[in-house]
């Protein structure tokens, strides 16, 4: 029953597979699967409800934190319940025998099916997503714009549904002018700077790798590059290079969620002067307050030539906000007549 089940969703989901597949929080890709059965079907069956039942425990573990993770089962869900999540599925690099399948699956999900599953559990959904980031897989003794296995565990895409999404650099794009893997791996502010302005991004991600007894090891930094400071998550290992992706991945949105929980729980609404030159620069500061991790809303209340009023929503410690803000290249200061005003660093 189950298996027909399954399967009714499988043909369903191929027909709206065009749909709603972008880089949103609820949808996992390049999830591989491999499987056997009795025949061609039962094989391709069991590869499809193995792959959506790993495809939902990546999306829920994306969406929750570690700590309210820690005392459900999540890897062990009914697969009806799963099939009743998803509202999208994409099937690539199929390879078929009589009695086996392999390929490569897209899942995406209903929010509202998640968002019920996970409080039938007792659990808070979290989906809203950072600015994208600019990831540089730095591989210790390698080129930095030659194709290794560091790089190549992130360019299947996968990673840009993350709540803290980030794209690869492209090696078709750029040498070692641009920035090196020396530059890369010391931080090298102006070269930073260089590469995310070439492609059009104000985070960076350094993650370089080096080969361990048993694994991989990672050190992973963030790098404004407005600013050129720097925030260090750490090291992690893993023991292959795909594995070693995800836990980066892992260790950035965690930080993300937990700044989230931070501005939930203490939340408090303050009115701002946004201050700025042109059209341009309020665009600029537009985006940087709509993609903090500490300003939860803002609301415009006045806009002028030179300056905006708003009324922002943030996490109620001021300076978090300012220190977030700062390293994203705005300014945060008390004005006796303005009140709270953000501007562009430089600019007044």
């Amino acid at each position: 029953m189950i298996k027909r089940f399954l399967i009714l969703v499988f043909g369903f989901c191929l027909g709206w597979s065009f749909l709603a597949l972008a880089a949103d929080p609820f949808t996992v890709s390049g999830v591989s699967v491999d499987a056997s059965g009795d025949n061609a079907i039962d094989a391709q069956t069991n590869a499809i409800t193995e792959g959506q039942l790993r495809a939902a425990q990546i999306v829920l573990n994306r969406v929750t934190l570690p700590s309210q993770r820690a005392g459900h089962n999540l890897t062990d869900i009914d697969p009806e319940v799963v099939a009743r999540m998803i509202r999208a599925l994409e099937i690539s690099n199929e390879k078929r025998s009589t009695l086996r399948y392999l390929g490569d699956i897209t899942v995406a999900f209903t929010p509202s099916q998640v968002e019920e599953y996970l409080s039938s559990k007792g659990m808070t959904m979290m989906s809203s997503q950072a600015e994208k980031r600019l990831i540089v897989p730095v591989m210790s003794g390698a080129p930095l714009w030659e194709a290794n296995d560091w790089l190549e565990s992130w360019s299947s895409g996968a990673f840009s549904h993350a709540l803290t999404p980030v794209e690869p650099i492209d090696p078709a794009r750029g040498n070692d002018s641009l920035i090196s893997a020396s530059q890369a791996a010391s931080l090298d502010k102006d070269a930073l700077k260089r590469l995310g302005n070439y492609f059009g991004v104000r985070q960076i991600v350094v993650a370089t790798a080096e080969p361990a007894l048993g694994g991989i090891n990672v050190k992973i930094s963030d790098v404004s590059v407005d600013t050129g400071q720097a925030r260090n998550f750490g090291s992690i290992s893993s023991g292959s290079y795909d594995a070693a992706a995800w836990s980066v991945i892992e260790a950035i949105e965690n930080e993300w969620k937990s700044a989230s929980v931070t501005l939930a729980q203490n939340a408090v609404s303050m009115p701002v002067s946004v201050l700025y030159r042109s059209h341009d620069d309020w665009v600029d500061l537009q985006s940087v307050i709509n993609n903090s991790a500490q300003i939860q809303g803002a609301r415009l209340d006045a806009l002028s030539k030179d300056g905006a009023l708003m009324t922002i929503t943030y996490g109620g410690d001021i300076d978090r906000l300012r220190n977030e803000l700062g390293y994203k290249g705005v300014e945060v200061r008390r004005d006796p007549e303005l009140g709270t005003v953000l501007y562009r660093k430089g600019r007044y």
